[in-house]
Order: C-alpha cells, then structure tokens, then sequence
C-alpha cells in the first residue's frame, strides 16, 4: 500500500450559544495558525480564493443564528475544514506527520476542553487507515495494489458498480442516528453514545491501550501506541476485536446483509432503556456468542440514570438465540431485515451464513428446543426475485435437507434438518414487516 503518512483528525460539537460558537470557530482559526499557514480559503465549495486573516474574522462575528456555511483552509502541509450548521460545528483536519509530532500535545490540550463541554465525538487516525477503511469506489483505491484490492470483499454500490463492502473493513465509519461509530487509533465517545451502547460497555472493553474518563461523561480510548503502525497485524487484531466488542455493526449495516461474523454482543431496546449482553469465553475474554461461557447483561435507562449489571457462567439456551414465541402456534421464533441486491451473488452467501448461525445449535437437551419449532424469518424486498437464488442455495448446502412447504402468496417456507437439529425459514417481503411492527421495540436493522 502506498502511504502519504498524515493524521486525520475529526471533531464535531453542539450545544453552543451563539457567543460560544463565535468563540469556538475562532478558536479554531487560532488552532490552524498556529500548526501551518493558511495560504487558501474556500466557502461552500465555490472557486478558492486567497486566505485573508482579517476577512474571516470579520464574517465570523457576523454569523448569525441558523446559519449554514461550509469553509476549506489550504496550506501547503495541511487541510482544514468547517461546517457550521444550527450551532453546531464539525470540523476535519489532515496534517502531515512532521506537523503532528511536533504539536500533538498542544492538539491534544485544545480538544479534550471543549470535547468535554460541547463534544459529540472526535477521532485521530492515520489519514491512510482511514481511505483503506472507507473508500469504496474501486477507481478512487489508488493506495492499492492490484492484489490488494482483489483481496477485499465486493459489493454491488447503488449504481451496481462493483465497490468495496466497507462494512466489513474494522475502521468503516458508520453513522447512525447522527453518531459516528468507527475503531480507529485514538477516539472520544460522549454522553449522547450511551443511549444507544451503554457507556459501561464502553469502560469495560478490553485489548486496548488506554481509556481515559473526562469530565461530563467523555471517554478516551486508544487502540494501540503508534498510529503509523495501524496496520501492524497485532493493531489490526486490536482494531477489530474493539468493534466486535462495542457491538455497532449489530445495530445498523449498509451493504444489506450485514457483517457475516457472529455478534460479541447484542442489544435490545425499550422507549427509555437499552439491555445488552456481551459475550466471554472461560478465560473472561471477548468471544463470539457460540463460543461464550460467560454472559455480561447490562440495563441502561437513560432518561432516569438507572444502571443494572449482572455476571452470568454457564450455556446458553434457546431462547437466547429466538427470544419471541407464539404460544398459540408453538413457534419460538428470530428475524433478520437484508436487502440481497447488493450482494454479488444474490445474497446466498448471507443466507447460509444466517441460516446455519440458527440451525446449527447445540439444543437437543433444551425443553423449549423440543416443545416449539425454531423459526427464522428473512423479511426481503421483492421475495419472488429470490427463488432462483435458493434454489442455487439448497444445492450448495448438501449437509442440511431442504422440504419445501405449501407457502401463502409472498411468502416462500422451507423446513430445513441437519442430524438432529432443525429449523423452519419463512422469506417474507419487507413490507410485511413494516405494516405488521410486530418487533417494534427493536431497531430495523438489529439481528439477535
């Protein structure tokens, strides 16, 4: 891989009053004077102009309330960017190394106090880590090399090109609900993450270097030491365990089928609570969920500042794996949200990768396992686009014996059987599910 050896830095801020955000932007401005000079000023993407000193500060004391504006700064050595929008403010920097190890402690003091009063997140990583991690359009992968690029996962993008399946790279950036959730060398994780992942799951992740409680709910964690060593394999390892452990690719994907790994932790949310259970091995380490001894349950009610903790060891049982039953027609029962049009290969993949993570279960002793039949639903658009591609599925798995049976119109069901384990799939458009919000409680893309 070619590497151009930058450091990106990534920060974004509310909560301001206008006063304040005068102050913070041009603090900011302060900021980038200091590390370099400024030689090229751009607004909204317009044609760049040159940076005048004196001209910006005159239009940062004229920002008004509800103002929306984008601005680029240009230096020989370094880039920043602004964007200001409703009082809030992000804000991106790319440096040269020589530029950060000279002012890293300085950058540093200048974060965390307003991370900690007005911060949402903020991230530091190698500039190179980031494109290899995010950078999907296979023209733009120009750090590559050819084998490299072979190598990665594919997905079809929204034009069906060809692109790289980011979501399944350990530093992918993926936003939901207005967060940014990524694992990179250095990261800030405020108080408005922990609606959505408790923050003693954040405290309690393990294989890191460092993690740092600030003020008003602000944690720091550091991965690994050198942040020119990201891909290191030993930081690679690092980088991906910390994501299996916070768990936030269980909450929400954009390839359409997820990451195809087993969950390290799993999540379940009310109107003010979020319940999760992280996953341990004998030896208290992270592990995948079928690998598990040890169960970590955790309750967070965020509007009454309610936590609860317990330690559980032992084997987990059916209900772990198909929380919802339905007395009336003995079903325990699971679901999985996917969009299989992305998928080079129409999802089958995915499929098998599903359907054994829920037929091939050590159950046989379990009373709910014999008393109700274990059934997965795939909600999919367009079910009848599919047949094909399980027919090509059903051959491919030739360990589990495929019976289909007599389906209602837009739904396609089979009984699947493979020694003494069974299960029955139901393929069930998309629509179904949203028109019956049958799991309401959970968000669309959550697989348990």
């Amino acid at each position: 891989m070619k590497k151009a050896e930058e450091i990106l830095i990534v920060e974004q801020y509310t909560g301001f009053q206008l006063d304040e955000l005068h102050a913070a932007i041009l603090d900011w401005l302060a900021l980038t004077r200091i590390l370099t000079t400024p030689t090229l000023f751009q607004l909204n993407k317009k044609e760049k102009e040159t940076f005048i000193l004196d001209n910006l500060i005159k239009q940062i004391k004229e920002i008004k309330e509800n103002e929306d504006f984008w601005w680029l700064l240009e230096a020989p050595d370094a880039k920043f960017q602004i964007h200001i929008k409703n009082k809030s403010m992000f804000c991106s920097s790319i440096l040269t190394k020589k530029i950060f190890k000279k002012y890293e402690t300085l950058i540093k003091d200048y974060l965390v106090p307003r991370l900690e009063k007005y911060g949402i997140f903020g991230f530091l990583r190698s500039f190179d880590e980031y494109q290899f991690n995010n950078i999907n359009n296979l023209k733009l992968r120009t750090f590559d090399t050819l084998k490299e690029r072979q190598a990665l996962p594919k997905i079809y993008d929204v034009d069906r090109n060809v692109a790289i399946d980011c979501n399944q790279l350990a530093g992918f950036d993926l936003y939901f609900e207005g967060l940014c959730f990524t694992s990179c060398w250095q990261m800030y994780f405020s108080k408005y993450y922990y609606r959505y992942i408790p923050k003693a799951v954040f405290e309690a992740v393990q294989q890191i270097y460092q993690i740092t409680p600030y003020q008003n709910g602000l944690l720091g964690i550091t991965l690994f030491k050198n942040p020119w060593h990201w891909d290191a394999d030993v930081n690679l390892k690092y980088q991906r365990i910390f994501r299996d452990q916070i768990g936030f690719d269980q909450l929400a994907w954009e390839n359409g089928v997820g990451l195809l790994r087993e969950p390290y932790i799993e999540f379940a949310f009310e109107k003010s609570r979020v319940h999760t259970v992280s996953y341990l091995d004998n030896y208290g380490q992270p592990a995948p969920k079928k690998k598990s001894s040890i169960f970590i349950t955790r309750m967070y009610d965020f509007t009454k500042g309610l936590y609860a903790e317990h330690r559980l060891k032992g084997k987990l049982n059916a209900q772990a794996f198909f929380p919802w039953i339905d007395e009336s027609s003995k079903k325990m029962m699971n679901y999985c949200i996917l969009n299989p049009e992305y998928a080079l290969d129409m999802g089958i993949t995915a499929f098998e990768f599903y359907i054994r993570e829920f037929l091939e279960l050590e159950l046989e002793n379990d009373l709910n396992y014999q008393r109700y039949l274990p059934t997965l639903r795939f909600y999919i658009p367009h079910v009848e686009m599919f047949k094909a591609p399980l027919k090509i599925l059903n051959q491919k798995m030739i360990d589990v014996e495929f019976k289909e049976i007599k389906s209602k119109a837009k739904h396609l069901t089979f009984d699947l059987k493979k020694g003494k384990n069974y299960l029955r799939i139901i393929f069930m458009d998309y629509s179904k599910f949203m028109k019956s919000r049958k799991f309401s409680t959970y968000p669309k893309n959550l697989r348990f």
